[in-house]
């Protein structure tokens, strides 16, 4: 028996040897970190990952932030026919809906550049830091001209946080959840929206004057600071995420990537006792978590000295640059179509209300203007509303809000199925159908109708744009390409409000079909470029 037990033992150890050796060639020849480029890993080590706790919390997180945008938009057109004591008329109700959409154009590039540099989560809580003073200013905005100042200033922390959000998401997901994670982040589009219109019922029919200091604590000022809590939720939970895992990889940072997988693995374990998400990265080789500092930041790649034109020269190569045309120009025309209607769609919706039509324009008389006592003599149009008439233009809004959200849920489920491509042009054709129907359509309650289908069709189709967009380009200039197609889609949105403010009082069916036009144009442009469905995006 002694003889015996000693065999049993001696097997024992010889399979423990035999199991410590193959878990040593394991570490030696195909985890381990310390002899591995990472960034020719790339696709392979996200794809290993599991989704736990962590992803769900960073889209949350996300998507709160990116609300925030459609939010902002939206307030636009609000304040212009609520904030009935700055006095607001017909010659400058444009400034403060272009004063954001110069801030959105002339900032996207640059933000784009920054967080290619720099790290995504870094630039957006930045930028969100910047954006919850602009609002707070905003706010309690002395006049007008600060009211548009102020608007500019959020606009441009907007035109980072549209860049980059998307990028910073995305590359955290495997690409089998790529697509359903992008539709759900850009359906917060339509929180913000549903968020926006909400709050406007709540707030803005109801007229209060509170004096503070030198200004009147108004309705809407409760407006702008109410709709910003999802932005402070937003920036107060993203100071304590990580990096983007493709972005630590891309830079072959050991480190970063090492201390991204800690805090993902901390995060998805907090309600847990198992770690099976980080032990599966390990074997899945990823390397070993026993990195030690100092081993693993002398290969980091530094591309702080990388410029601009470097990044350009190489998005002027192909296939980059048929993409980057291609995708400039949807941008450009979808961005006249919808948000140059977007934001003028309570002037338009005011405008049915007080009986006018597109068709049987007239001029015979007013509309109806609802004025405090200190702003009732002005010989300049305005179009302030108040009370019934603001809780109707609101209202249809807010419907066309809801509809949007089957619409959304439609998306998640079609976007890895049909394609970001297919599901983009026919969101795209819908949108600029719907322009065309109301002008043909010309009645007041038909016109409430296609409002609320414009709204929930053209703020869906933002879904797989921005999807397609960002899995167009490589990681090293992903937010650099996607800041130049947002510049484009800006440029795009002043030309939209251009056309709107300059055309609409003269010819409403002049300004409905071009808006209609170049929407479709954009889906004939979308065409020509590749479906990026389950692709590599590297």
């Amino acid at each position: 028996m002694a003889i015996e037990k000693q065999f049993q033992n001696n097997d024992n150890n010889k399979d423990k040897r035999s199991s410590v050796s193959q878990n040593e060639e394991l570490y030696t020849s195909d985890c381990s970190t310390e002899s591995i480029d990472l960034t020719s890993r790339i696709d392979e080590i996200v794809d290993s990952l599991d989704i736990g706790l962590f992803h769900y919390i960073i889209t949350l997180i996300c998507g709160l932030g990116f609300s925030g945008f459609s939010f902002c938009y939206q307030s636009i057109g609000f304040v212009i026919i609520s904030a009935c004591d700055l006095d607001i008329n017909r010659n400058n109700k444009g400034w403060l809906s272009i004063a954001f959409m110069i801030g959105l154009a002339t900032s996207a590039s640059i933000y784009g550049r920054f967080a290619d540099v720099y790290g995504r989560q870094k630039i957006l809580v930045i930028l969100l830091l910047i954006n919850l003073i602009g609002m707070l200013a905003s706010a309690f905005a002395y006049n007008y001209l600060m009211l548009v100042i102020m608007f500019g200033l959020i606009g441009s922390t907007y035109a980072g946080i549209t860049t980059i959000v998307h990028s910073y998401l995305l590359e955290f997901f495997p690409r089998r959840y790529r697509g359903r994670a992008a539709a759900v982040l850009s359906s917060f589009l339509i929180f913000g929206n549903v968020y926006s219109s909400l709050i406007g019922l709540l707030i803005l029919p109801y007229s209060f004057y509170s004096p503070i200091g030198a200004i009147y604590f108004t309705n809407w000022r409760l407006y702008l600071l109410v709709g910003s809590i999802p932005s402070l939720l937003s920036f107060c939970v993203l100071l304590f995420m990580p990096r983007s895992l493709r972005f630590v990889l891309a830079k072959n940072d050991k480190k970063g990537f090492r201390d991204v997988l800690n805090k993902i693995n901390q995060i998805n374990n907090c309600c847990k006792t198992t770690d099976d998400s980080y032990q599966q990265v390990i074997y899945c080789k990823v390397g070993h978590h026993d990195l030690r500092v100092e081993e693993t930041s002398k290969d980091v790649k530094n591309d702080k000295g990388n410029t601009f034109l470097q990044d350009i020269r190489e998005l002027l190569q192909p296939p980059w640059r048929k993409r980057l045309l291609l995708i400039s120009l949807v941008w450009l025309g979808y961005c006249v179509a919808d948000q140059g209607l977007t934001i003028w769609l309570p002037t338009v919706i005011a405008h049915y209300v007080n009986s006018k039509t597109c068709w049987h324009h007239h001029h015979s008389g007013m509309y109806n203007l609802s004025w405090n006592t200190t702003h009732s003599s002005h010989n300049v149009a305005s179009d302030c509303q108040s009370g019934n008439n603001i809780r109707t233009v609101i209202l249809n809004i807010f419907l066309g809000h809801l509809i949007s959200i089957p619409i959304a849920i439609l998306c998640v489920l079609l976007i890895n199925r049909i394609g970001r491509k297919a599901l983009y042009i026919i969101l795209a054709s819908m949108s600029g159908l719907s322009i065309l129907l109301l002008l043909i359509i010309d009645t007041m309650q038909s016109s409430m109708i296609i409002a609320c289908i414009f709204t929930s069709i053209s703020t869906n189709g933002w879904t797989p744009c921005k999807i397609w967009s960002t899995e167009l380009f490589r990681t090293e200039f992903r937010t650099t390409a996607l800041g130049i197609a947002s510049m484009m889609g800006h440029l795009g949105s002043i030309l939209g409000m251009i056309i709107f403010a300059a055309l609409f009082y003269i010819s409403c069916t002049a300004t409905l079909i071009i808006l209609s036009a170049l929407g479709l144009l954009t889906a004939v442009a979308a065409i020509f470029l590749p479906d990026t469905t389950n692709a590599d995006i590297r």
